[in-house]
């Protein structure tokens, strides 16, 4: 009998920790849509603009950045990857220089690793309010001609 109850604890334990793991698979993707930088609330005097559009198929989310900086100059770039931690490649005219991006999610916070061949130049970290309308993006670290970004940005959700 002790043997059975140790058993069912152990099937109902597994069975708990496999659910925990399916509903946070399947959670929705806050950063789905488009989002448009808050200038006065964001700590970051590099940008007049950032759009931010990110769109999911499967497990890729694909996004795409269109900055308008402080000295009107514009950048378009983005990337398609999945939250697994593998890097995947930057597409377009990247600011920081990095070549490779991996993100990691756990929950609703995202947090990226910008990389220049195979080494880390600086970390995103991506969180969201609780009604899901904000989108605060802190960076921190070095672009790849070692200029030190520290950057907090806060999006509104369009």
């Amino acid at each position: 009998m002790r043997r059975l109850l140790t058993v069912l604890s152990i099937a109902v334990l597994a069975l708990i920790v496999s659910s925990a793991i399916l509903a946070q698979s399947s959670q929705s993707d806050p950063r789905i849509g488009t989002w448009k930088l808050n200038v006065t609330k964001s700590k970051d005097n590099t940008r007049k603009s950032d759009t931010r559009t990110y769109t999911q198929s499967g497990d890729n989310v694909t996004a795409h950045f269109e900055i308008v900086n402080s000295d009107g100059s514009t950048q378009v770039y983005g990337y398609t990857a999945k939250s697994d931690g593998k890097d995947y490649p930057w597409t377009g005219q990247v600011p920081s220089g990095a070549e490779t991006l991996s993100v990691k999610r756990v929950g609703n916070t995202f947090t990226g690793e910008n990389k220049k061949g195979g080494k880390l130049l600086f970390t995103t970290r991506t969180t969201f309010s609780g009604d899901g309308k904000v989108m605060t993006v802190t960076t921190k670290g070095t672009d790849a001609d070692g200029k030190s970004i520290d950057a907090v940005r806060v999006f509104d959700k369009q």
